[in-house]
C-alpha cells in the first residue's frame, strides 16, 4: 500500500485517520496529492498496463473538503474492483458505496455541525461533483485559508464580475444552479455556475 499516514495526517481531520486505515489497509493503491487543479478536485484511474489504481486529491483543499474528495475517489476504486469497467462511473454501484462509506465518517461525527448538514442532505442523493451542490460548497468554503471568497451566488442581480481577473460579466438571472451573464465587451451571454468564484468590480 502507497499511502503515507504521517504525511495523510495534515490534510484530513485527526479523527478520521482510524476509519482510514481500516478502509486503505484493505486494498492496495497509489495516493498522489497534487497541485490546485481548476477543473476538478480529485480523481481516479488505473494504469491498464500495471494494473495499478491510482487516487489524486488537490493539496489546497481544506481538510473536510479533501476528506470528502478522497472518499468519493475511493468509492471509485471498490467500484472498480468489483467490476472494474462494466457500470457507469457515477451509477447506482458508486452511490452505494459512496453512501456506506460516508456514513461511517457522518456517524464518528468527523465534520462539524455547520458541514454535516448539508453533507447529510448531500449524501441522500450524492452527484458525480459536489461542487454541484451550493449549499456544501458554501459550508466547506468556511474552513479554507482564503475565507473571504464570494461566490457569484451572492452577488445581487445587476452585479459586475471577475472571475480569475480576466472578462467581465453582468450578473443575470437564475437558471437552476447557473445564471445568465453578459460579457460587458462583447455582449456575449453564459451560463456560470452559482458556486463560481468571484470579484466585484460595480453595480
Amino acid at each position: 500500500m502507497a499511502v503515507d499516514f504521517n504525511i495523510l495526517r495534515d490534510y484530513v481531520p485527526e479523527i478520521s485517520i482510524p476509519i482510514l486505515e481500516k478502509w486503505f489497509n484493505q486494498i492496495d493503491f497509489i495516493l498522489k496529492i497534487t497541485k490546485k487543479r481548476t477543473s476538478k478536485f480529485g480523481d481516479f484511474k488505473v494504469d491498464t498496463k500495471k494494473n495499478n489504481p491510482q487516487i489524486s486529491v488537490n493539496a489546497d483543499l481544506n481538510q473536510y473538503a479533501f476528506l470528502i474528495t478522497l472518499t468519493h475517489e475511493f468509492a471509485h476504486l471498490l467500484v472498480w474492483k468489483q467490476y472494474q469497467h462494466s457500470v457507469k462511473a457515477h451509477g447506482g454501484e458508486w452511490k452505494n458505496e459512496f453512501q456506506l462509506l460516508m456514513n461511517v465518517l457522518l456517524k464518528k461525527s468527523v465534520f462539524p455541525d455547520d458541514i454535516f448538514v448539508p453533507l447529510y442532505r448531500h449524501m441522500q442523493n450524492p452527484a458525480a461533483s459536489s461542487a454541484r451542490d451550493i449549499e456544501l460548497i458554501k459550508a466547506l468554503k468556511k474552513y479554507d485559508n482564503n475565507s473571504s471568497t464570494v461566490h457569484l451566488s451572492d452577488l445581487d442581480e445587476g452585479m459586475i464580475f471577475t472571475i480569475n481577473n480576466k472578462k467581465q460579466f453582468i450578473k443575470g438571472a437564475k437558471q437552476r444552479t447557473r445564471y445568465l451573464c453578459e460579457e460587458v465587451n462583447t455582449n456575449k451571454k453564459y451560463l456560470i455556475h452559482g458556486i463560481a468564484e468571484v470579484e466585484l468590480i460595480g453595480s
